[in-house]
């Protein structure tokens, strides 16, 4: 190092806040498909929304419980298969089969019968709702 050179490493360039990355990637991808009720907290589904499979509707939903959460409206970022049921109007038959291979592709984690898509796999929930995966 020189002098005159600011001590500070390149690599600080590239550190980032991560709870704003992903609250700004949560918010683009769910604008499209849901609103969150202001005062009831429920899932407002846009029309692109109807257009999605189920396997999307319901990762769709992991990620406005996430949202919920993060807004302080709900207690518990997961949900349960009825719970997910009942906030997209998905069959339980549909979900049960469908969060399991959310698990197995790696979008959904699971624990002790809930479900949940960790920050860390916002990008892959975003390609699988696109279609890009």
């Amino acid at each position: 190092m020189t002098e005159g050179e600011p001590s500070q490493s390149k690599l600080e360039d590239l550190l980032v806040d991560e709870e704003q990355m992903n609250e700004e990637l949560l918010t683009n991808l769910l604008a499209d498909y849901v609103g969150i009720g202001s005062d009831s907290g429920s899932l407002v589904p846009t029309p692109a929304f109807e257009e999605l499979t189920a396997k999307q509707q319901i990762v769709v939903v992991l990620l406005a419980q996430r949202a919920r959460h993060e807004l302080e409206m709900v207690e518990s970022e997961q949900l349960t298969p009825t719970e997910i049921s009942e906030e997209s109007g998905i069959k339980t038959g549909t979900i049960y089969p469908s969060v399991r291979d959310l698990e197995d592709e790696d979008i959904a984690v699971g624990n002790d019968g809930s479900y949940h898509i960790p920050p860390y796999n916002f990008t892959k929930a975003k390609q699988f709702i696109r279609g890009d995966v």
